[in-house]
């Protein structure tokens, strides 16, 4: 791999559109090696596995080295790529320390290595963490949840301070990468406020990496479903009552079934608690200056990055919604795993009719007739060795 070739990694942040974006690629992945560009993926969930071992640490109780050797697979890609762009992305790799990234980025150089950074403002990413937190087993109460992380930062209760201040923070997780890329080659994409045009990211992320953003697809790329503050309650208390159900059943039939594709978003959209406000909105001018100094490339507006007015209405806090406030959300719920289970023993019983059927003794006329068929193709085949003769 040359110097004259761009590898550009897009290290987060979680919940700013990386999903979509990777998708995208993922969905348009011939498209864009025709044009010199290489999504070094096969899967979706390679960038994942990969990010795991790039990073050198264990996962969901798994222990490091659980999938030595994805990283290098996916790096061996990106050196013997003839095309002149490579697009890494995984919203986890905005937490590698120092020395793995060093070690990371000496597997692709001496290419021309970019960083991608993905910001949105800190109100829409916490109450956005807490939910992706809910999704995955954990049951802290959104008030507790941003207490602890606006008063103790990173030293918040595990893993919640870690995962919010080690990923979400750009000026922090840009600051380590700094020590490894130079700034200019650092590219921060802010996320707009809710309500502009669909395809703003995809135009900003192209703009970075020099895609062409109308010769592909940008359709197709699944968002991670966002749930309303009443479905988010709801599957944070039915945790407390299915905390014995194996990790990939959980995976599975609530945060996959049941908080993307049954609940939805039915209720008002989650937001930061009143007291915190002022906060955000400080702590939000704090990394804006931060960033404007630092030297990296912006694609959008920095002020991006302060949080948008409180919608109207009041706050609604989830810990005082009541079991009669629950009821709706619950009832979708019951009657979307119900039809889930339908679908699945209907898929079960065609499976078992086709296991059955290969399975079952034939009859002596079934036997009779391969025998036969068999039989004559020996003969066929054998009179047209002698006519060849």
């Amino acid at each position: 791999m040359t110097a004259t070739k761009r590898v550009f990694f897009h290290v987060g942040a979680p919940k700013t559109g990386t999903t979509y974006l990777q998708l995208v690629l993922l969905r348009n992945r011939e498209a864009l090696a025709r044009n010199g560009v290489l999504y070094p993926y096969e899967r979706h969930d390679e960038s994942f596995r990969s990010t795991i071992d790039f990073r050198g640490i264990g996962w969901a109780g798994m222990p490091p080295g659980e999938h030595a050797g994805a990283w290098d697979r996916v790096a061996a890609r990106c050196r013997d790529w003839p095309g002149d762009t490579v697009i890494v992305s995984n919203e986890l790799l905005g937490g590698a320390t120092r020395e793995r990234i060093e070690h990371g980025l000496g597997t692709v150089r001496p290419a021309d290595v970019h960083v991608v950074f993905t910001a949105r403002d800190f109100a829409r990413q916490l109450v956005s963490d807490w939910q992706e937190h809910i999704k995955h087993r954990h049951q802290v109460p959104l008030e507790t949840f941003v207490d602890d992380l606006v008063e103790k930062g990173i030293d918040a209760p595990e893993p919640f301070g870690e995962m919010f201040w080690g990923l979400h923070d750009a000026a922090r997780v840009l600051g380590t990468w700094a020590e490894v890329v130079p700034p200019e080659n650092i590219h921060l994409v802010t996320v707009p406020h809710a309500g502009g045009p669909r395809d703003v990211l995809w135009r900003r992320f192209c703009a970075v990496t020099g895609l062409d953003p109308d010769a592909y697809d940008p359709e197709g790329g699944r968002s991670n479903s966002s749930m309303g503050v009443v479905e988010t309650e709801l599957v944070r208390r039915i945790n407390a009552e299915v905390m014995d159900l194996p990790n990939d059943s959980y995976d599975h039939l609530v945060r996959i079934q049941l908080a993307e594709h049954i609940l939805g978003k039915h209720s008002p959209g989650l937001s930061l608690p009143p007291q915190h406000r002022e906060w955000a909105r400080k702590r939000s001018r704090e990394l804006i200056d931060e960033l404007s100094v630092a030297g990296y490339r912006v694609e959008g507006d920095l002020e991006e990055l302060m949080p948008a007015d409180q919608p109207g209405g009041e706050y609604v806090s989830p810990t005082e919604l009541t079991e009669a406030d629950l009821a709706p959300a619950a009832i979708r719920a019951a009657t979307g795993l119900l039809r889930h289970s339908s679908d699945q023993r209907g898929r079960i019983g065609h499976l078992r009719g086709r296991l059955d059927a290969a399975t079952a003794p034939r009859s002596s006329r079934d036997l009779a007739m391969e025998l036969y068929r068999r039989a004559r193709g020996r003969a066929g085949r054998a009179l047209r060795r002698v006519r060849s003769r």
